[in-house]
């Protein structure tokens, strides 16, 4: 599944990323010398930073999928193509910034 590799990609990624909560969203934001970059950041919901999370903590997108099942009221489906997309989005962010 394409989704894993991608996972992988971004899981490798996440040293050169810094988390900071504000408020009830996260910014994710690229280390630049071990300095963060301000100038690209990405602003993840709540849904965003709980599977963000759940990447940085090792999960493979069946795993990913079926957290959000068993936190979030939604479609198997929904839940499904919405976060192949969410997926898709940040491996582009954290790979072509990493």
């Amino acid at each position: 599944m394409q989704q894993n590799l991608y996972i992988q990609e971004i899981q490798a990624q996440a040293p050169h990323f810094v988390c900071k909560e504000v408020g009830s969203d996260t910014l994710l934001v690229p280390l630049r010398n071990n300095v963060a970059d301000f100038n690209q950041y990405l602003t993840l919901n709540e849904l965003g930073s709980f599977i963000y999370r759940l990447i940085t903590e090792g999960n493979n997108f069946e795993q990913i999928h079926a957290a959000i099942l068993a936190n979030y009221e939604v479609k198997s489906d929904a839940a499904s193509q919405d976060l192949i997309a969410f997926i898709e989005m940040l491996h582009k962010f954290t790979v072509g910034n990493g």
